[in-house]
């Protein structure tokens, strides 16, 4: 074999080499390029899942954070202070019955107008489940005794509204009273309001508050009682009793009661500016609309003659 032929076959062989090993270093490009791809496509995709996550936990708590809840709640209040008091309910309910995280505090607040608007209509027995509730959950912007007497209220309420305080049942509650328990005044004294017996209605619901302190309701029907009379001193002590009462379930009714007493002492500009701030909480009221539309008149005396000389009389 010549020595050109032996040149040209070693030349032939490391040309298929190289094009081998070149071959080699692509396919191995191309194969390190396909598991990066891989690689990358699994990141994209893990990426995507937990971008998902994020955005339903981020979804979940935008959803439990936000709600129309504090709407529901607002158009409560505003239901309940025009004494719209079935308008309220249903409002208070539709609020407590949305889920919103970091609302517990407003809720036990709704759940106070609820058993107020509850008590407007009567409904006693759906307001000691509420008051109930609170009692249960603890509510610290209202004490246990308060929430107690609230109870005691409804449900002594409740039995004279029913009729179940009967004469049988009296007995039973006038044993109980003398055996001590001067809780049952607050029964005794709605029974006895029920029945248009004033003077004894008086007298229990005055040992009620000795023993136990006044509420709004006992501080209106009392103030109301005193009215009445015309003993406006006694009217006006259980009127700055009620206000100062701890619970505001009727606090709107013994702030009236304390207009009509500087009415009747005809301290009309006093009674006005108490009657406008009612009003204005209560702008529906039929009441104490027209109670400040009369001291309006009262203070604001038109004193332009109804016609002037100046004027043309035809008969």
């Amino acid at each position: 074999m010549s020595r050109d032929t032996k040149e040209k076959q070693v030349d032939r062989r490391q040309e298929i080499e190289e094009k081998r090993i070149k071959k080699s270093i692509q396919d191995r490009k191309e194969r390190e390029k396909q598991i990066k791809k891989k690689r990358s496509m699994k990141l994209a995709i893990l990426c995507s899942f937990f971008s998902i996550i994020v955005i339903l936990g981020a979804a979940f708590i935008i959803i439990h954070s936000i709600s129309d809840k504090e709407e529901l709640r607002d158009h409560g209040i505003a239901a309940f202070n025009e004494g719209n008091y079935i308008e309220a309910i249903n409002d208070f309910t539709a609020s407590l019955e949305q889920d919103q995280w970091f609302s517990d505090k407003m809720d036990d607040d709704t759940r106070l107008y609820l058993a107020a608007s509850y008590m407007r209509t009567d409904s006693y027995e759906d307001a000691v489940l509420v008051y109930e509730k609170l009692k249960e959950r603890n509510f610290s912007s209202i004490s246990s005794d308060s929430l107690n007497d609230m109870i005691n209220l409804a449900n002594a309420l409740n039995e004279t509204k029913n009729g179940s305080t009967l004469e049988s049942n009296y007995n039973r509650l006038i044993d109980e009273y003398n055996r001590g328990n001067k809780s049952i005044a607050l029964y005794l004294g709605s029974y006895y309001e029920q029945r248009a017996d004033y003077k004894n209605m008086e007298m229990y619901y005055n040992d009620y508050i000795t023993n136990f302190g006044v509420n709004t309701y006992v501080a209106y029907q009392l103030s109301a009682y005193y009215l009445n009379e015309d003993n406006l001193d006694a009217a006006s002590t259980m009127v700055t009793k009620g206000l100062e009462a701890k619970d505001d379930l009727y606090k709107d009714k013994v702030l009236f009661n304390e207009i009509i007493i500087y009415e009747k002492q005809l301290d009309y500009e006093t009674a006005l500016a108490k009657a406008d701030k009612l009003h204005t909480d209560y702008p529906n009221n039929e009441t104490y609309k027209k109670e400040y539309d009369f001291l309006n008149s009262r203070v604001n005396i038109d004193t332009e003659p109804v016609h002037k000389e100046s004027d043309d009389v035809t008969d």
